[in-house]
Protein backbone atom coordinates (compact mmCIF):
# COMPACT_ATOMS: atom_id res chain seq x y z
CA UNK A 1 0.00 0.00 0.00
CA UNK A 2 1.19 3.26 -1.03
CA UNK A 3 1.16 6.33 1.18
CA UNK A 4 -0.82 9.54 0.58
CA UNK A 5 2.35 11.15 1.70
CA UNK A 6 4.47 9.06 -0.60
CA UNK A 7 2.29 10.26 -3.43
CA UNK A 8 2.80 13.67 -2.33
CA UNK A 9 6.52 13.45 -2.26
CA UNK A 10 6.61 12.18 -5.85
CA UNK A 11 5.00 14.43 -7.10
CA UNK A 12 6.53 17.05 -5.80
CA UNK A 13 9.48 15.63 -8.78
CA UNK A 14 7.58 17.16 -11.66
CA UNK A 15 9.55 20.53 -10.29
CA UNK A 16 12.80 21.23 -11.29
CA UNK A 17 13.84 22.22 -8.10
CA UNK A 18 12.94 18.75 -6.29
CA UNK A 19 14.31 16.93 -8.91
CA UNK A 20 17.76 18.57 -8.19
CA UNK A 21 16.72 17.86 -3.93
CA UNK A 22 16.23 14.63 -4.20
CA UNK A 23 18.35 13.50 -7.33
CA UNK A 24 15.21 11.76 -8.50
CA UNK A 25 12.67 11.55 -11.49
CA UNK A 26 9.80 9.65 -11.83
CA UNK A 27 9.56 8.42 -15.71
CA UNK A 28 6.56 7.05 -17.30
CA UNK A 29 5.55 4.34 -20.30
CA UNK A 30 6.71 0.71 -20.27
CA UNK A 31 8.65 1.40 -23.64
CA UNK A 32 11.08 3.24 -21.92
CA UNK A 33 11.33 1.53 -18.44
CA UNK A 34 12.09 -1.97 -20.73
CA UNK A 35 14.41 0.18 -22.64
CA UNK A 36 16.74 1.29 -19.74
CA UNK A 37 16.46 -2.09 -18.02
CA UNK A 38 17.85 -2.92 -21.30
CA UNK A 39 20.63 -0.58 -20.67
CA UNK A 40 21.31 -2.06 -16.75
CA UNK A 41 20.34 1.27 -15.39
CA UNK A 42 18.98 0.59 -11.67
CA UNK A 43 15.23 1.07 -11.66
CA UNK A 44 14.45 2.55 -7.83
CA UNK A 45 10.93 1.33 -7.62
CA UNK A 46 7.61 0.69 -10.15
CA UNK A 47 4.45 2.09 -10.03
CA UNK A 48 1.34 -0.10 -11.52
CA UNK A 49 -2.26 1.18 -12.39
CA UNK A 50 -3.88 -1.68 -10.69
CA UNK A 51 -6.69 -1.87 -13.71
CA UNK A 52 -3.76 -3.08 -15.44
CA UNK A 53 -1.31 -5.18 -12.78
CA UNK A 54 -1.43 -7.86 -14.94
CA UNK A 55 0.35 -6.78 -18.15
CA UNK A 56 3.10 -6.17 -15.87
CA UNK A 57 4.24 -9.17 -14.01
CA UNK A 58 7.38 -9.10 -15.55
CA UNK A 59 8.35 -6.47 -13.60
CA UNK A 60 7.45 -7.82 -9.82
CA UNK A 61 10.94 -8.79 -9.13
CA UNK A 62 11.37 -5.14 -8.82
CA UNK A 63 9.87 -3.28 -5.48
CA UNK A 64 6.60 -2.16 -6.82
CA UNK A 65 3.26 -0.28 -6.00
CA UNK A 66 -0.21 -0.51 -6.74
CA UNK A 67 -1.98 3.02 -7.61
CA UNK A 68 -4.81 3.83 -8.85
CA UNK A 69 -5.82 6.01 -11.86
CA UNK A 70 -6.10 9.56 -9.22
CA UNK A 71 -2.23 8.57 -7.77
CA UNK A 72 -0.73 7.70 -11.23
CA UNK A 73 -1.86 11.04 -12.48
CA UNK A 74 -1.00 12.80 -9.67
CA UNK A 75 2.65 11.76 -9.98
CA UNK A 76 2.77 11.98 -13.78
CA UNK A 77 2.83 14.71 -16.23
CA UNK A 78 1.42 13.78 -19.65
CA UNK A 79 -1.94 14.46 -20.53
CA UNK A 80 -3.07 10.70 -20.60
CA UNK A 81 -1.37 8.90 -17.52
CA UNK A 82 0.52 6.13 -18.77
CA UNK A 83 -0.43 2.37 -16.98
CA UNK A 84 3.51 1.92 -15.59
CA UNK A 85 5.87 4.52 -14.03
CA UNK A 86 9.09 4.19 -12.62
CA UNK A 87 11.17 6.26 -10.06
CA UNK A 88 14.91 6.91 -11.00
CA UNK A 89 18.85 8.42 -9.68
CA UNK A 90 19.34 11.49 -11.96
CA UNK A 91 22.86 10.22 -12.47
CA UNK A 92 25.00 11.80 -15.27
CA UNK A 93 27.34 9.00 -16.66
CA UNK A 94 30.88 10.37 -16.56
CA UNK A 95 32.79 10.62 -20.18
CA UNK A 96 36.07 8.91 -20.63
CA UNK A 97 36.70 9.26 -23.93
CA UNK A 98 36.91 12.48 -26.20
CA UNK A 99 36.93 10.49 -29.67
CA UNK A 100 34.06 12.10 -30.66
CA UNK A 101 31.66 14.44 -28.22
CA UNK A 102 29.42 17.15 -29.06
CA UNK A 103 28.92 20.81 -27.59
CA UNK A 104 24.84 21.99 -27.02
CA UNK A 105 25.12 25.98 -27.17
CA UNK A 106 21.89 26.94 -25.54
CA UNK A 107 19.45 24.23 -26.43
CA UNK A 108 16.20 25.32 -24.57
CA UNK A 109 13.41 22.98 -26.17
CA UNK A 110 13.25 19.88 -24.57
CA UNK A 111 12.18 17.82 -27.34
CA UNK A 112 14.82 19.08 -29.72
CA UNK A 113 17.46 18.35 -26.47
CA UNK A 114 15.90 14.48 -25.51
CA UNK A 115 16.14 13.55 -29.68
CA UNK A 116 19.90 14.94 -29.93
CA UNK A 117 20.55 12.69 -27.34
CA UNK A 118 18.80 9.76 -28.62
CA UNK A 119 20.22 10.10 -31.76
CA UNK A 120 23.49 10.49 -30.01
CA UNK A 121 22.95 7.09 -28.71
CA UNK A 122 22.17 5.91 -31.93
CA UNK A 123 25.28 6.93 -33.51
CA UNK A 124 27.62 5.85 -30.39
CA UNK A 125 28.50 9.59 -29.69
CA UNK A 126 31.04 9.34 -26.43
CA UNK A 127 28.92 12.15 -24.29
CA UNK A 128 27.38 15.44 -24.70
CA UNK A 129 28.35 18.74 -23.30
CA UNK A 130 25.83 20.96 -22.37
CA UNK A 131 26.14 24.95 -22.17
CA UNK A 132 24.74 26.16 -18.49
CA UNK A 133 21.62 27.85 -20.22
CA UNK A 134 20.40 24.35 -22.26
CA UNK A 135 17.12 22.67 -20.67
CA UNK A 136 17.90 20.12 -17.55
CA UNK A 137 18.22 16.96 -18.58
CA UNK A 138 15.88 15.04 -16.33
CA UNK A 139 13.08 17.16 -17.28
CA UNK A 140 10.21 14.50 -17.84
CA UNK A 141 9.79 15.77 -21.86
CA UNK A 142 13.73 15.41 -22.56
CA UNK A 143 13.56 11.86 -21.03
CA UNK A 144 10.64 10.99 -22.64
CA UNK A 145 12.04 12.28 -26.26
CA UNK A 146 15.16 10.82 -25.04
CA UNK A 147 13.66 7.43 -24.60
CA UNK A 148 15.83 7.16 -21.83
CA UNK A 149 19.25 8.24 -23.23
CA UNK A 150 19.80 11.23 -20.86
CA UNK A 151 20.62 7.89 -17.86
CA UNK A 152 23.14 5.93 -20.92
CA UNK A 153 24.90 8.82 -23.05
CA UNK A 154 27.67 10.59 -20.72
CA UNK A 155 27.06 14.25 -20.23
CA UNK A 156 28.31 17.17 -18.17
CA UNK A 157 27.49 20.84 -18.32
CA UNK A 158 30.64 22.96 -18.95
CA UNK A 159 30.69 27.18 -19.94
CA UNK A 160 32.39 28.39 -23.07
CA UNK A 161 35.45 28.56 -21.26
CA UNK A 162 35.82 24.57 -21.64
CA UNK A 163 35.92 24.56 -25.08
CA UNK A 164 38.89 26.81 -25.43
CA UNK A 165 40.97 24.36 -23.32
CA UNK A 166 40.05 21.22 -25.15
CA UNK A 167 42.92 19.86 -27.71
CA UNK A 168 40.34 18.68 -29.77
CA UNK A 169 39.20 20.01 -33.13
CA UNK A 170 36.41 22.18 -32.81
CA UNK A 171 33.65 21.96 -35.70
CA UNK A 172 30.48 23.96 -35.44
CA UNK A 173 27.82 24.27 -37.29
CA UNK A 174 26.26 27.45 -38.93
CA UNK A 175 24.02 29.06 -41.95
CA UNK A 176 26.85 31.84 -41.95
CA UNK A 177 30.87 31.76 -43.22
CA UNK A 178 30.71 27.83 -43.34
CA UNK A 179 31.62 25.37 -45.81
CA UNK A 180 28.74 23.02 -47.02
CA UNK A 181 29.20 19.45 -44.95
CA UNK A 182 29.30 17.83 -48.11
CA UNK A 183 33.18 18.95 -48.68
CA UNK A 184 34.61 18.97 -45.69
CA UNK A 185 36.25 15.83 -44.78
CA UNK A 186 36.23 15.24 -40.98
CA UNK A 187 39.70 14.81 -39.33
CA UNK A 188 41.05 11.40 -37.68
CA UNK A 189 41.48 13.14 -34.40
CA UNK A 190 39.26 13.81 -31.64
CA UNK A 191 36.28 16.20 -32.56
CA UNK A 192 33.64 18.00 -30.90
CA UNK A 193 30.82 19.20 -32.69
CA UNK A 194 28.89 22.00 -32.34
CA UNK A 195 25.13 22.15 -32.33
CA UNK A 196 23.04 26.11 -31.23
CA UNK A 197 19.61 26.85 -30.66
CA UNK A 198 17.54 27.77 -33.29
CA UNK A 199 16.75 30.93 -32.42
CA UNK A 200 19.86 32.26 -31.48
CA UNK A 201 22.38 29.93 -32.84
CA UNK A 202 25.85 29.33 -31.53
CA UNK A 203 27.30 32.28 -29.65
CA UNK A 204 30.12 34.09 -31.54
CA UNK A 205 32.25 33.19 -28.73
CA UNK A 206 32.55 29.74 -29.79
CA UNK A 207 32.45 30.55 -33.62
CA UNK A 208 35.57 32.54 -33.10
CA UNK A 209 37.44 29.77 -31.14
CA UNK A 210 36.57 26.70 -34.03
CA UNK A 211 38.79 25.33 -36.02
CA UNK A 212 35.89 24.87 -38.48
CA UNK A 213 32.39 25.78 -39.30
CA UNK A 214 30.01 23.90 -41.65
CA UNK A 215 26.36 23.54 -42.70
CA UNK A 216 24.11 21.66 -44.19
CA UNK A 217 22.93 22.28 -47.46
CA UNK A 218 19.48 22.40 -48.28
CA UNK A 219 16.85 24.11 -50.60
CA UNK A 220 15.65 27.82 -50.96
CA UNK A 221 12.08 26.88 -49.66
CA UNK A 222 13.12 26.39 -46.16
CA UNK A 223 15.50 29.26 -44.10
CA UNK A 224 16.85 26.52 -41.84
CA UNK A 225 16.14 23.26 -40.02
CA UNK A 226 15.54 22.26 -36.67
CA UNK A 227 18.56 21.75 -34.44
CA UNK A 228 17.55 18.31 -33.68
CA UNK A 229 17.22 17.10 -37.63
CA UNK A 230 20.22 19.02 -38.29
CA UNK A 231 22.68 17.08 -35.68
CA UNK A 232 20.77 13.83 -37.30
CA UNK A 233 22.10 14.58 -40.76
CA UNK A 234 25.56 15.80 -39.41
CA UNK A 235 26.46 12.93 -37.23
CA UNK A 236 25.13 10.33 -39.81
CA UNK A 237 26.74 12.23 -42.47
CA UNK A 238 29.97 11.84 -40.54
CA UNK A 239 29.74 8.08 -39.18
CA UNK A 240 28.83 6.54 -42.30
CA UNK A 241 30.19 9.06 -45.62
Amino acid sequence: MITKNKIKELSKLSQKKFRKEFGKVVIEGERLIDNLILNKIAIIEIYINSEYKHNFEKYLHLPHFYLTYEQISKITSTKHPPTVAALIETKNKIIHSKKKLIFLDGISEPGNLGTIFRTASAFNIDGIILSPDCCEIFNPKVIRSSLGAVFTIPSKIQNHSWLEMQKSTIISTALSNSIPMEKFVLPSCDTILVFGSEANGISQEILSISDHIIKVTIGENMESLNVAVASGIVLHYFLFS
